[in-house]
């Protein structure tokens, strides 16, 4: 089997996968549903508990749960690609701590109403992104350089200088507030409206495909800038352009779920060992197995531990932290690289 092949078997096994788990894992919970009943009828009876189950809470979750695992992971490739980071993540350019603070602003003030389905934690928290991202070009656009390192160096201070910010609110809120703000730092999925995913993954598919348009030129950069110069991409505006669709999608996913550790990090670095650098078929796979991980992993933490629901950051941290252990001790000549 040729390397084209074997890549586009590894794509339709992920892709069947992705379906497998969509359709399988709102079946699993503390409240039995089962499959029969779910699509007894279509439309389905207003009595039907099961169906209501299914369609109206836990498929919208596992929606967003796929989307937001599809973000972060084509943002995480997109990052370690042009930054040439293996350890680069969505949350390198300060996108986390930028939106986080939004979050916990909107928090500390008390807002909760909802504006056009959304909740004003979710808004300021995205427009929180969006000014730790304009703050990190201001920084390139001031030292006249939008190299992978002045932008690198620009993200990582700008996501001090936020973390601080956050710090600072949750010391002067009291405990309800200092509750809520960890709930949301910590990265859970919550159930949403049906539309309101629909109005993510318009958003989210949009940046794959800006992202896919890329993906020679993404190819290219990750061999090195100066090999990319030679080869005539527009280094600089393909740098800038990538981060920014990443990072708008990261911002999108962020603002409802909150920051989950490791997806973004751990999915890109797991279809490279097994696929290679082509972004052809890296960032579609990406997508659909990081969207397939973030689901299992929030049926896992909504399923299993009883009554209490672990937030699922939490899980992809704890599952996070031995993978990058593995490469590190097993596979140090690919980090390397």
């Amino acid at each position: 089997m040729n390397r084209t092949a074997s890549k586009t078997f590894v794509l339709l096994f992920t892709a069947v996968f992705f379906v497998l788990v969509l359709f399988g894992c709102p079946l699993v919970g503390p409240t039995q549903v089962s499959w029969a009943r779910v699509f007894q009828a279509w439309p389905p009876l207003p009595g039907n508990q099961d169906a209501q189950i299914f369609f109206s809470i836990r498929l919208p979750r596992n929606l967003l749960a796929a989307l937001a695992g599809a973000a972060m992971a084509c943002a995480g490739i997109v990052f370690q690609a042009v930054l040439r980071n293996p350890l680069a993540c969505p949350f390198t350019l300060g996108v986390a701590g930028g939106s986080s603070f939004g979050a916990v602003v909107a928090i500390l003030l008390g807002f909760t109403t909802l504006v056009h389905g959304f909740s004003l934690v979710t808004l300021f928290s995205f427009l929180g992104a969006l000014f730790s991202l304009f703050l990190v070009y201001s920084l390139a656009s001031m030292l006249r350089s939008f190299s992978a390192l002045t932008l690198l160096l620009a993200g990582v201070a700008i996501n001090y200088f936020f973390n601080a910010l956050v710090l600072l609110a949750y010391y002067i809120a009291d405990f309800t507030q200092a509750y809520a703000m960890i709930h949301w730092m910590i990265g859970s999925l919550d159930v949403v409206e049906l539309g309101t995913v629909v109005k993510l993954a318009l958003g989210v598919g949009a940046g794959f495909l800006a992202l896919w348009a890329l993906a020679r030129e993404l190819n290219l950069l990750s061999a090195g800038e100066e090999l990319a110069k030679v080869k005539g991409v527009p280094t600089s505006r393909v740098i800038v352009g990538s981060i920014v669709v990443a990072s708008l999608m990261t911002s999108a996913v962020v603002a409802l779920t909150g920051p989950i550790a490791f997806v973004g990090l751990i999915i890109p670095h797991i279809y490279r060992l097994w696929i290679g650098n082509d972004h052809r078929f890296l960032l579609p796979c990406s997508a659909l197995g990081g969207g397939a991980f973030l689901m299992l992993c929030d049926t896992v933490a909504r399923s299993f531990f009883g009554s209490t629901e672990v937030p699922v950051g939490v899980l992809t941290a704890l599952l996070g932290v031995p993978v990058l252990l593995w490469l590190l001790f097993h596979r140090r000549n690919y980090l390397a690289a």
